[in-house]
C-alpha cells in the first residue's frame, strides 16, 4: 500500500484512482503537527509514502509564514525521517517557487535555488529537510498543476472567459501547465 498525504487536492485525487493507494485527508493527518504525520506513517506501515498535501496559498503565506513553514517544511521533513527509519521510499511535491523567477529558460534540477517569497522559502525548507533525513526520496518540482478537480489557472481562465468580454492577465510570468494525472 502507498500512503498519500492529501485527499482533496488535484494530485491526491488522481493518485486515489489507484486501488493500492490510501489517501489521508486533513481530518486524518494534520500537517501542522509534523509528529502526528510521522506517527501516521509508522501506524500504516506502507510500502512507500507520497506527500501530495501542502500549504498552497502563495499570497497568504506572507502573513502566515510560520504556519506555511511547518506545513511545507517541518511536516515533509518529519515524514521523510519516518520513512528513512522504516526503510521505505518517500516522494514529496515541491514547486518552481524555490527559484527566483528570473530568466526565460526552463529550470533544471541543479539550478541554484533563491526563493523570493514566504511560500517558496517554506517549500525549500521542506526540500532541505527531506534531503537531510537520509532515506530514499524524490522531490518533484511542479508548476501550474491542472486537472478536472479543484481550482487551477486553466479553469479560472475558462470561467473568466465566459463572464467577461476582455481578460487582463499578468504578462511577466512563464509557466508550464502540468497535468496532475501526469504527475500521478
Amino acid at each position: 500500500m502507498i500512503l498519500v498525504f492529501g485527499k482533496t487536492g488535484q494530485l491526491a485525487r488522481e493518485l486515489a484512482a489507484d486501488e493500492n493507494v490510501t489517501c489521508l485527508g486533513r481530518d486524518q493527518a494534520d500537517l501542522s503537527n509534523p509528529a502526528a504525520c510521522a506517527a501516521a506513517i509508522r501506524q500504516a506501515a506502507p510500502e512507500a509514502v507520497i506527500n501530495a498535501a501542502a500549504y498552497t496559498a502563495v499570497d497568504k503565506a506572507e502573513s502566515e509564514e510560520a504556519l506555511a513553514t511547518v506545513i511545507n517544511g517541518a511536516a515533509p521533513g518529519a515524514m521523510a525521517a519516518a520513512c528513512a527509519q522504516a526503510g521505505i521510499p518517500f516522494v514529496t511535491v515541491s514547486t518552481d517557487y524555490v527559484f527566483d523567477g528570473s530568466g526565460e529558460a526552463p529550470w533544471q534540477p541543479g539550478d541554484a535555488t533563491a526563493p523570493v517569497n514566504a511560500y517558496g522559502c517554506s517549500k525549500l525548507a521542506g526540500e532541505e529537510l527531506v534531503s537531510a533525513a537520509g532515506g530514499t526520496y524524490a522531490v518533484l518540482r511542479t508548476s501550474w498543476v491542472v486537472s478536472a478537480h479543484g481550482n487551477n489557472f486553466v479553469k479560472t481562465m475558462l470561467r473568466l472567459g465566459k463572464e467577461r468580454e476582455r481578460l487582463t492577465i499578468v504578462a511577466d510570468q512563464i509557466g508550464a501547465p502540468t497535468p496532475a494525472r501526469d504527475i500521478a
